[in-house]
């Protein structure tokens, strides 16, 4: 059968380090609740890399998204910058300069753009805070060096919300955000499971930042296929032209 009467569902790509990559996990929940929300209208897919910073995230952006595969894409999540911030001389290996990862945004949504993903479609989200003591611990538990500060952290947030501003790009300020709702700005561990990584909470309010932009982008989208009590029970087909067929249904449709 031709692939032309296979369904193709729009795509949300989540982009992004291990806070994408763990969005479907237990704690790092904030694309799987993307993803109910989403249901029958739209493919949310983690394409999270652990460990990324947007260095590597720019190189490897055009062999996730093309201008073949980008013609159902309607939402992009662009979701870097924790691993950009760490101390340069205790992380070199992560650390990416302020100045460049602010151009690598800026790069990574130019090609978006150029392979027809407009700005519109495009949400960044900032790195949210650490809590230097909580992610110490965890260092020190792994055997390795603590390369993160809160303040470091702050200015790659503000960065990104700058280069987003002047992009007109939507962005979610999860540092801010986060920061303005506890009592102590040293401190966000109800958010963080481990100092770093979200925590079921703190996925839950990324995802009460993120919904509301992502629902305006997706709420015109019909419904994939009619309700169950929309089918003619009696003439079934009718509802499905694609399945008209006795041998019409294609193995390769998903």
């Amino acid at each position: 059968m031709a692939d032309s009467t296979c369904v193709q569902w729009p795509k949300v790509i989540l982009f992004g380090d291990s806070l994408t990559q763990q969005s479907f996990s237990d704690d790092g929940c904030w694309g799987s609740l993307l993803a109910d929300k989403l249901q029958r209208k739209c493919d949310v897919i983690n394409r999270g890399f652990s460990g990324y910073n947007s260095r590597w995230n720019k190189l490897i952006l055009p062999q996730l998204v093309s201008k073949e595969t980008a013609q159902d894409v309607v939402v992009v999540t662009i979701f870097l910058g924790a691993n950009d911030s760490v101390i340069s001389d205790l992380n070199p290996r992560q650390h990416v300069p302020l100045e460049e990862y602010r151009q690598n945004i800026t790069d990574m949504v130019a090609y978006l753009k150029s392979v027809g993903v407009v700005r519109e479609k495009v949400i960044i989200i900032g790195p949210p805070p650490v809590d230097e003591d909580a992610w110490t611990e965890e260092m020190q538990r792994q055997g390795k060096i603590m390369s993160k500060t809160l303040e470091e952290t702050a200015k790659y947030a503000h960065a990104c919300q700058e280069a987003s501003t002047e992009m007109g790009i939507d962005y979610v300020d999860l540092y801010n955000s986060m920061i303005k709702t506890v009592p102590e700005v040293e401190t966000c561990t109800a958010f963080l499971s481990d100092g770093l990584h979200l925590s079921r909470k703190g996925s839950k309010f990324l995802f009460s930042l993120l919904w509301p932009v992502i629902d305006k982008k997706t709420s015109q989208l019909p419904q994939i296929f009619p309700r169950w009590d929309e089918v003619d029970y009696v003439n079934p087909e009718t509802c499905f032209p694609a399945a008209s067929s006795p041998n019409s249904y294609d193995a390769n449709c998903v």
